[in-house]
């Protein structure tokens, strides 16, 4: 069992870049790809313009209690400031229901410690991800 956030808008598609997340749903997900919503989770003093970002500390203290995150967009700061608690991150575009059944059943592969690479995955975009092995 691992314990995701999901940042999302409409609780349906993981659309929210992790500097701009109002809020988080954090789910516990089964080794089968089965999945709890345990809570809706507000980040205080996130942004109300969404071209603005707050401190990726805000967030990561927040989220402290989790092992997974899973956005649409993260930065290497932001990337780094889990990666310190422990706590993987991924970015990811699609519904939450297809990501969590996924991760669910595949964690154990992904969470192998890849020399140079960490848990930030551009999906078509750049994160702004610099790190060795990202694409």
């Amino acid at each position: 069992m691992v314990k995701v956030a999901v940042a999302t808008s409409d609780g349906v598609t993981i659309n929210e870049h992790f500097g701009q997340a109002r809020e988080f749903r954090l789910y516990r997900v089964e080794d089968d790809g089965s999945y709890e919503l345990l809570q809706v989770r507000a980040i205080p003093n996130a942004p109300l313009d969404p071209a603005r970002t707050h401190t990726a500390e805000t967030t990561v203290e927040q989220l402290a209690d989790v092992d997974v995150v899973l956005v649409s967009q993260i930065g290497p700061h932001a990337v780094a400031s889990l990666g310190a608690r422990g706590i993987r991150s991924f970015t990811v575009k699609g519904s939450i229901d297809s990501a969590l059944t996924a991760y669910g059943k595949r964690h154990k592969l992904l969470d192998l410690d890849i020399p140079g690479v960490s848990g930030c995955r551009p999906a078509g975009s750049s994160c702004g991800c610099s790190q060795r092995g990202c694409r």
